[in-house]
């Protein structure tokens, strides 16, 4: 049975496959071409997963070769990490965007759904939200809401 890595690993990589456009390039290709975008999405998902920077993500990599065998690359090939960082800066916003609407198929939605881009802590938002609207700090969100 693989483990939740692995099924973590052939998920991203599907995913990453399908949210490049059109037949997904092979992982590597010698001279120009470079790593194929999916290797890089495939890595930047795994780096957060594993919740490593690039540099120790590599060298963990280094020692999975059945992983890296998922990314279409022996451990020899792995890129080197200022590679991808370099790449990721790169890629479009399109591919992003594809790439959260299919992963998104991956969870069970509730009734409401909100993703919060503002950065603020969910206190610091609501005191902002209460400053924007012109109230005083006294009084509180809910009241606010409720009024």
């Amino acid at each position: 049975m693989p483990s939740q890595l692995a099924r973590f690993t052939d998920r991203c990589v599907d995913l990453s496959q399908n949210a490049v456009i059109g037949e997904p390039a092979p992982a590597i290709k010698k001279g120009d071409g470079g790593y194929a975008d999916w290797v890089i999405i495939s890595i930047h998902c795994l780096r957060e997963y594993l919740n490593q920077p690039y540099r120790r993500l590599l060298d963990i990599l280094y020692e999975m070769p059945g992983i890296a065998a998922k990314l279409g690359l022996s451990v020899d090939q792995l890129p080197d990490f200022t590679t991808v960082c370099t790449r990721k800066q790169d890629l479009k916003m399109r591919v992003w965007r594809v790439l959260l609407r299919l992963s998104v198929s991956l969870h069970e939605l509730g009734d409401a759904q909100a993703i919060d881009a503002t950065g603020f802590k969910r206190h610091q938002a609501s005191r902002h939200y209460i400053l924007l609207l012109g109230h005083s700090k006294s009084q509180s969100f809910a009241q606010i809401v409720l009024t």
